[in-house]
């Protein structure tokens, strides 16, 4: 057996996918029999982190319940306050490198690479389908050598769709990153980048008021 084998195996995680599997393929399933698969995923005995992520993108990310979603996803490590929401269709990558702060919502689709640590902080939006890309290969390496980078998200910062956000970059307090923005270098707080590669605009008002919250559990 190779090494997911093995480790799906001594987690006994079977049953869960299964029903979570039914589940996606739309054959359904009550509250409290999702409850009751999602409960039987040991994620805290899970040691490979290569497992986690396959559970958390092929099986935890088609979860229409937010609560239950949610749950499954600070178990399985990402440190995550209970006033946010990751929307369904995210992509996970070392979830243990992964906080996020409270009032933060994360669109669908969505990419959060935790491989070289990634950090969002309060009130933040990431619309979906951004990449936050944690890891790259140098380009004339003889070895292909990797390099990771963390990225951090700043307080009451807004990153538009489809907007991709490379290793090492801090996007600013109250920064506001356009739809398709390439981010290669740091943002300043309170001002809005756009572009490809992203330079700034203008600046951002720093009177902000408001508060986000996601309403719907299911989504």
């Amino acid at each position: 057996m190779n090494r997911i084998s093995r480790s799906l195996a001594v987690a006994s995680v079977a049953t869960a996918v299964v029903g979570l599997s039914n589940l996606a393929a739309g054959k359904g399933a009550g509250r409290d029999s999702l409850q009751a698969l999602a409960d039987k995923i040991p994620f805290p005995r899970i040691k490979d982190p290569m497992v986690i992520d396959y559970l958390l993108n092929t099986f935890v990310n088609n979860i229409p319940l937010a609560d239950i979603r949610m749950d499954l996803y600070r178990r399985a490590g990402i440190k995550v306050d209970p006033t946010s929401n990751i929307m369904m269709h995210a992509w996970v990558l070392q979830a243990r490198g992964i906080t996020i702060g409270p009032n933060c919502i994360i669109g669908p689709f969505t990419t959060l690479d935790g491989r070289g640590g990634l950090t969002i902080g309060r009130n933040v939006n990431i619309a979906g389908e951004v990449l936050t890309i944690g890891g790259h290969h140098v380009v004339d390496s003889e070895t292909a050598e990797g390099i990771v980078g963390k990225v951090v998200i700043e307080d009451n910062a807004w990153v538009a769709m489809r907007a991709t956000i490379l290793p090492g970059i801090t996007v600013g307090e109250g920064a506001y990153v356009a739809a398709a923005a390439l981010v290669n270098r740091d943002v300043e707080p309170y001002t809005l980048v756009g572009g490809v590669p992203a330079r700034k605009i203008r600046d951002r008002s720093r009177d902000i008021r408001y508060t986000l919250h996601h309403a719907p559990n299911w989504v």
